[in-house]
């Protein structure tokens, strides 16, 4: 029986600290950044540890362009000291339109939106997911479908490096004069990164 094919990076465009989803074996997915790897594997940094030993199912998650995708494949180098573990390049790649199976997870800092015209918003995110950040800001809220770079930090400093977002919903919150807005990661090009520091605050 032949072996599947390597995915190729084309296929795969995750760099060094592009920000994934990692699930095994059908568990709730953790946050994660690619630490590493090389023709044949990833090296994933995870928030937290899965149970995980060589063989299990992985997927990894990420979204480019503003459209999700999976990369179905296998462990084949468990967790060592750090919290990172092994995932082959081989397996398939499936393309996922249901935003709602996001997971997303609780995430308190300052996020930085950058408009055109070098307008800055200063606002909190209140979650974070593969697909985007959730955003809380006061006063006037851009309209659906504007775009502009997003950066989000905290004293320490930065936790999301200014990535391409667009405004995909708003809604209102019980705080008068603020609103809950939905950023998609929308960089046709890149996957958005974070820093490893990112993972600690989510584990």
């Amino acid at each position: 029986m032949s072996e599947p094919a390597i995915i190729t990076e084309e296929q795969v465009p995750l760099g060094i600290g592009s920000l994934v989803s990692l699930s095994i074996n059908i568990c709730e997915p953790l946050p994660a950044i690619v630490a590493g790897g090389d023709e044949r594997t990833f090296i994933l940094q995870t928030a937290g540890r899965l149970p995980a030993k060589v063989g299990d199912r992985a997927v990894i998650g990420w979204s480019i362009g503003g459209e999700l995708h999976e990369l179905r494949s296998r462990v084949v180098r468990p967790y060592g000291l750090e919290s990172e573990l092994t995932v082959s390049r081989q397996g398939v790649i499936t393309r996922t339109g249901d935003r709602r199976g996001v997971a997303r997870f609780v995430l308190v800092a300052g996020g930085s939106l950058l408009l055109d015209g070098d307008r800055e918003i200063l606002g909190f995110t209140h979650d974070l997911s593969i697909h985007g950040v959730g955003l809380l800001l006061e006063g006037d809220t851009p309209p659906l479908g504007t775009r502009g770079g997003l950066e989000v930090r905290d004293a320490l400093g930065v936790l999301l490096p200014r990535a391409s977002v667009r405004i995909v919903h708003t809604s209102e919150t019980r705080q008068e004069g603020v609103a809950r807005v939905g950023l998609a990661f929308d960089d046709p090009d890149r996957v958005a990164g974070a820093t490893g520091r990112l993972l600690s605050l989510l584990s």
